[in-house]
C-alpha cells in the first residue's frame, strides 16, 4: 500500500511538468507496461497511473464541457453559491448550474447594476435585483474561458477555477432578460446576515466574520498585516480549525457518562457526534476547499481509530496525499495543499522524532518551544520557496497568538456562536467578551501592517531554502558529518550571492488593461504608472503592490503617472501610503502636491532619465502623457504613455536622432499609435505591449502587430506573456516572461509566448 500511494504523489509532482494532460488512451497504453513492469515496482507504477487517470478523466471532461458551454447560446439555468458580493456599480457572484451539459459545475459572473432589469419582481436601473444565496435564475451571459493576471507571487487564477470547478467566467446580458425562479435563500446565506447583525459593532468584526462563516473581507491594512504578521493561516478556517472543532467536542463528549453497555456503541456515537460538529463548521464556512480537505484528512483518521488500525506516521501520511489527489487531482496545483500536508509531515517528523510519552511538564514545555521553531522554520522555508519571501514576525506572532486562539479565543467564539444560534438570553455579553479575547489579535495585525517585516528574497529562494533545510536536518537528525560539508558550500554561495551588486531590471506588470512598468536596483525603485482601477477593482491593490513587496522594494523614489486616465492613474494613493517618502511625479493638474514632469532628476542611481516634451497643444489628454526615455547601462528604453501619431511625429520633428532600444508600445497597441515612420526612425529590438486577455479593445492591434512583423520587430504582450522582466547589463538584455515559466506546463498558455530572449549589443 504504501508503494502505491508514494506511486500517486510522484505521479501528481511528475504531472506538473507534462506539456499536455494525456488523454485516456494514453494512460491505456502505459496500463499495458504494468505486465512487464518488475514485481517490485508494480504497485508504485499503478499508483502513477492512477492519478494520470484520475487527472485526465475530470480535466478532459472539464475542457469538454467547456467548449461546449462556450459555443452554446442557450439560456443558463442555475443557483446562485457562496456568498455574493455586492458594489455600487455591479455585483459579483457565482451560479452553480444546474441544467444541460454543464450541470454542477459553476459560472463566475458580474451583474452591471445599470443595465439590468428582470421580468418577475421587476426591477429598474435604480433598483437592481439582489443577488442572494440560494436564488435559482435563468439568464444569458456573454462568457470566456477563466484567465487571470500573471505575476511571480500573484493568485493563479486559472488554477483556482479547475479547483473550484469554475467552467467560465462573464457578465449578464439583458437579452433575454434574467429571470428569478425561485427567492428561496439559503440556510447559510440568513445565518450569514443575521451574524453580520450581531458583529456590526465590534472592532473585531472581521476576525470574527472570519473565524465562523469563513469570509474574509478584511481591509488592505488588515490584509498586509495577515502577511507581515505571519498569521494568514490562522484567519482561513482549514485543518487546524477542523481539527480543534473534533478535538473540543469529542472532549467535551467524553465528559458524559455512558451506560457500562454501551461503551463500544459509546464510542462510536462519540467519534460520529464529534465529526458532526467538524462537519457542520465546513459547512457553516461553505465547504472551502481547505475544509473539504480537513474534513476527509479527519474521517481518514477517525476510520482508522474505530477499526484499530495501526498505521505508522509516514504510512498515515502517504495514505492522507493518495486519497486526496486520487479524490481531486486538482490539489496538485493549489500551494496550501502542499503548505497543509507538508505541515502535516513536519508535525508527524516531530512528533516521531521525540514522542510525548513519559515526560515531566518542563519537558513537554520544552517540547512545545522546540516543535514551535521547528514548524515555523519549515514553514518559512516553503514560504520562500513559494512565495519568495517571509515573515520576519512569523515565530513571535505564531507563538502567542496559535495557542491563544487555539485554547482560548476560538473555542469562545464558536460556544457564543452556538448559544446565539439557539437563542439563549444574555448572549450579548458573551459576544462583548469575544470581542474583547480576539482584540490583542487585532492590535498585533494592525502593528504588523506597519512593520514592513515582510522579507522578499526574489533572486535566491533556492539556495536560502537549502541551507534552512540542511539546519533542520542538522537540528532533528543530530551531527552528522556528511552534512557539513553540503553546509559548508551552501553558506559560501549565499555569502556570494548576497555580496553580488545589485544589477538593474525592468519589469512591466501583467496589470491587465492598464499599465505599470517599474525600473529597480537592489531595493530602490521608480513606477511608472500605478495600473487600471475600475470600479471597486483596483490594480494597484491587486498586482502592484504585490509584485513590489514580492521584488523586495523598501524604497519607492519616484511614481510617475503619465497622464489622467483611470487606467494610468489606478489607486496611486496606497503606493503613497505604503512608501511615504514617495515622489509624486505628473503634468496632472488637479494633483497639487505632484511636481511637473520635467522637473523629474536627470540622474537616477547612474541611469539617465530624459523628459521628451512634444511641443503642443494637444487634443486630447492622451496624447499629453509625460514621455520618459531611460538610459540604462547603455540601453535606451521609451515609455510613451499613451501617445498618437501625431505627438509621435512631433517627437521625430523635436528629436530626430531619437533611437530605442526597447519600446513600450504606446496606448497597448492602439492603431492610434505607433505608426510606421516613429517605428522605423526608434528600430527597437524588442517591442513590449501591456493589455488584457479578451479585452474589448482587441489591442494589440492587428495593424500594429502586422508594422512590427514587417519590420522584423518581436513583441511579448502581457495578456499572452504575463508579467516581462528584463534583467540589464552592460552588454547584454535578458528577457523573461513569467507566464511561460509558470507550473504546470499544460494548464492554459495562450499562444505566442516567449520562454526567454536574449538581445546584445
Amino acid at each position: 500500500m504504501k508503494s502505491f500511494c508514494i506511486g500517486v504523489l510522484a505521479g501528481s509532482l511528475l504531472s506538473l511538468f507534462l506539456p499536455i494532460v494525456p488523454p485516456f488512451f494514453a494512460v491505456f497504453l502505459l496500463l499495458l507496461v504494468f505486465f512487464v513492469v518488475p514485481a517490485s515496482g508494480r504497485w508504485f507504477y499503478l499508483g502513477m497511473l492512477a492519478y494520470l487517470f484520475s487527472l485526465s478523466w475530470q480535466y478532459q471532461r472539464y475542457t469538454a464541457v467547456q467548449q461546449q458551454l462556450l459555443s452554446s447560446n442557450s439560456l443558463l439555468t442555475g443557483v446562485v453559491s457562496g456568498t455574493p458580493k455586492h458594489y455600487a456599480e455591479y455585483s459579483q457572484f457565482q451560479l452553480r448550474l444546474d441544467d444541460g451539459v454543464a450541470a454542477g459545475y459553476l459560472l463566475a459572473l458580474r451583474l452591471n447594476h445599470a443595465r439590468q432589469a428582470t421580468t418577475q419582481h421587476s426591477h429598474s436601473a435604480q433598483n437592481p435585483p439582489l443577488i442572494l444565496a440560494g436564488q435559482r435564475w435563468q439568464l444569458s451571459a456573454q462568457l470566456r474561458p477563466v484567465a487571470g493576471l500573471a505575476n511571480p507571487g500573484a493568485f493563479n487564477r486559472e488554477a483556482q477555477a479547475l479547483l473550484d470547478g469554475v467552467i467560465a467566467q462573464g457578465s449578464v446580458i439583458m437579452q433575454p432578460a434574467p429571470e428569478l425562479l425561485q427567492v428561496n435563500q439559503s440556510r447559510r446565506q440568513l445565518l450569514i446576515q443575521r451574524l453580520e447583525q450581531q458583529l456590526a459593532p465590534f472592532g473585531t468584526a472581521a476576525i470574527l466574520r472570519a473565524l465562523t462563516v469563513g469570509e474574509r473581507n478584511f481591509s488592505p491594512q488588515q490584509w498586509q498585516g495577515l502577511q507581515d504578521s505571519g498569521l494568514a493561516h490562522l484567519l482561513a478556517i482549514s485543518g487546524l480549525h477542523i481539527g480543534l472543532v473534533f478535538g473540543w467536542s469529542l472532549l467535551l463528549i467524553r465528559a458524559i457518562p455512558w451506560p457500562l453497555g454501551w461503551q463500544n456503541a459509546g464510542k462510536l456515537l462519540q467519534f460520529g457526534a464529534a465529526f458532526s460538529a467538524a462537519l457542520a463548521y465546513a459547512w457553516l464556512a461553505g465547504f472551502a476547499i481547505p475544509t473539504v480537505r480537513a474534513v476527509l484528512a479527519l474521517f481518514l483518521l477517525a476510520l482508522t481509530l474505530l477499526l484499530k488500525r495501526r498505521l505508522s506516521y509516514s504510512h498515515y501520511w502517504l495514505l492522507l496525499c493518495a486519497v486526496l489527489l486520487l479524490v481531486q487531482p486538482f490539489y496538485v496545483l493549489s500551494k496550501s495543499f502542499w503548505l497543509s500536508v507538508l505541515a502535516v509531515a513536519v508535525i508527524f517528523l516531530l512528533l516521531w522524532r521525540s514522542p510525548l510519552q513519559s515526560r515531566t511538564w518542563r519537558q513537554r514545555l520544552g517540547l512545545f518551544f522546540r516543535f514551535h521553531l521547528s514548524l515555523t522554520l519549515a514553514m518559512t522555508l516553503l514560504g520562500i520557496i513559494m512565495f519568495n519571501g517571509s515573515a520576519t514576525l512569523a515565530l513571535l506572532s505564531n507563538l502567542i497568538f496559535v495557542p491563544w486562539t487555539s485554547l482560548l479565543a476560538l473555542p469562545l467564539l464558536l460556544a457564543t456562536l452556538v448559544l446565539s444560534l439557539l437563542g439563549v438570553p444574555g448572549v450579548g455579553y458573551l459576544w462583548r467578551l469575544t470581542d474583547l479575547a480576539f482584540q490583542p489579535l487585532h492590535w498585533w495585525l494592525s502593528i504588523s501592517a506597519q512593520s514592513n517585516s515582510w522579507l522578499a528574497v526574489p533572486d535566491w529562494p533556492l539556495l536560502l531554502s537549502l541551507l534552512m533545510l540542511m539546519v533542520l536536518l542538522l537540528w532533528l537528525l543530530g551531527r552528522q558529518r556528511w552534512l557539513s560539508p553540503l553546509l559548508a558550500m551552501l553558506l559560501v554561495s549565499l555569502l556570494l550571492t548576497l555580496l553580488r551588486p545589485a544589477s538593474w531590471q525592468l519589469h512591466l506588470i501583467d496589470v491587465g488593461q492598464g499599465l505599470s512598468v517599474l525600473l529597480q536596483k537592489g531595493e530602490r525603485g521608480l513606477l511608472y504608472d500605478a495600473g487600471p482601477r475600475y470600479g471597486e477593482h483596483s490594480a494597484t491593490a491587486a498586482a502592484v503592490l504585490p509584485y513590489l513587496r514580492q521584488r523586495g522594494i523598501r524604497q519607492l523614489d519616484y511614481l510617475i503617472l503619465s497622464h489622467d486616465d483611470s487606467d494610468h492613474t489606478g489607486d496611486w494613493p496606497l503606493l503613497q501610503a505604503q512608501y511615504p517618502q514617495l515622489q509624486l511625479i505628473s503634468n496632472i493638474s488637479h494633483l497639487q502636491q505632484a511636481r511637473p514632469c520635467q522637473a523629474l532628476p536627470v540622474n537616477y542611481l547612474g541611469a539617465t532619465m530624459t523628459m521628451l516634451q512634444p511641443a503642443g497643444p494637444f487634443s486630447s489628454k492622451n496624447d499629453a502623457s509625460c514621455v520618459l526615455l531611460l538610459q540604462v547601462e547603455g540601453w535606451k528604453i521609451l515609455l510613451p504613455g499613451d501617445i498618437s501619431r501625431q505627438v509621435e511625429k512631433q517627437l521625430l520633428t523635436q528629436y530626430p536622432q531619437l533611437t530605442a532600444h526597447v519600446l513600450v508600445l504606446a496606448h497597448h497597441g492602439s492603431n492610434s499609435s505607433s505608426d510606421f515612420v516613429f517605428l522605423h526612425q526608434l528600430a527597437p529590438q524588442l517591442a513590449l505591449n501591456s493589455a488584457s486577455l479578451y479585452n474589448r479593445h482587441q489591442h494589440p492591434s492587428a495593424a500594429v502587430q502586422l508594422r512590427l512583423q514587417l519590420m522584423g520587430i518581436p513583441m511579448l504582450n502581457t495578456a499572452q506573456s504575463g508579467a516581462i522582466s528584463l534583467q540589464i547589463t552592460d552588454h547584454t538584455l535578458d528577457f523573461q516572461t513569467y507566464r511561460a515559466g509558470r507550473l504546470p506546463f499544460w494548464l492554459q498558455k495562450p499562444v505566442g509566448n516567449a520562454e526567454t530572449l536574449l538581445t546584445t549589443r
